[in-house]
């Protein structure tokens, strides 16, 4: 009986293995975080956050019915998003301070963008269409045309070369932001105004272009 106890006594009982206790692990944590079916960080676009606003508001408009740049298709232009800002505004008060006088070069300003080739060049292949095309018709459509180059050259936003019997064919466009804070430094843009295009171009994240004046000024 002794000995049926002793042997009892000796029987080694198997121990449970002892793990190290630990913490969250951060792939814990980011499987905890991600959501079955969406990506972490995953932000829209804003063409298909437009093109979601389209369909939601206008769900029967197929894109054959619209002017998107996608594909093949040409005619589209690179141009500033402060353009009529510029134009319309800028300009037209810019050219009032310095002269005296009212002029319609903003129109001129905004042909002279659509008809850019790229690396900061215009061109002109006919002056009576891009005057046409400004509003300038009739007789005096190429001498208004001509005018209103030469009030956009005299307030620093562009250059040209001019042909013979006073043609212009090449346009240089010089970054209008420069411009526009030279104009303002000179007492040609007030505060209102200047302010209005800073704020428009912070909208659009362009407010790094007037900073790149000031570097361009020193």
């Amino acid at each position: 009986m002794a000995s049926t106890n002793q042997a009892s006594l000796n029987t080694s009982v198997p121990l449970a293995p002892v793990t190290e206790s630990r913490g969250p692990s951060a792939s814990d944590d980011s499987a905890k975080a991600t959501k079955p079916g969406k990506v972490a960080g995953k932000k829209k676009s804003k063409s298909d956050s437009a093109r979601d606003m389209r369909k939601l508001h206008w769900p029967s408009i197929k894109e054959a019915q619209l002017w998107l740049l996608h594909g093949e298709r040409g005619g589209f232009a690179q141009v500033p998003r402060t353009l009529s800002l510029i134009s319309e505004v800028v300009i037209k008060h810019a050219v009032k301070a310095k002269t005296g006088v009212s002029s319609a070069a903003g129109s001129t300003y905004n042909v002279l963008w659509l008809h850019t080739q790229g690396e900061g060049i215009s061109k002109i292949d006919i002056e009576a269409d891009a005057a046409l095309e400004a509003g300038y018709g009739g007789e005096r459509g190429i001498s208004t045309f001509r005018k209103h180059i030469r009030v956009l050259k005299d307030l620093g936003f562009i250059d040209f070369v001019e042909e013979s019997r006073g043609r212009v064919k090449w346009v240089l466009m010089l970054n209008p932001y420069q411009v526009v804070k030279k104009l303002h430094e000179d007492g040609f843009v007030d505060k209102r105004h200047y302010a209005a295009v800073r704020e428009r171009a912070q909208a659009i994240g362009s407010s790094g272009e007037l900073e790149e004046a000031d570097d361009a000024a020193d």
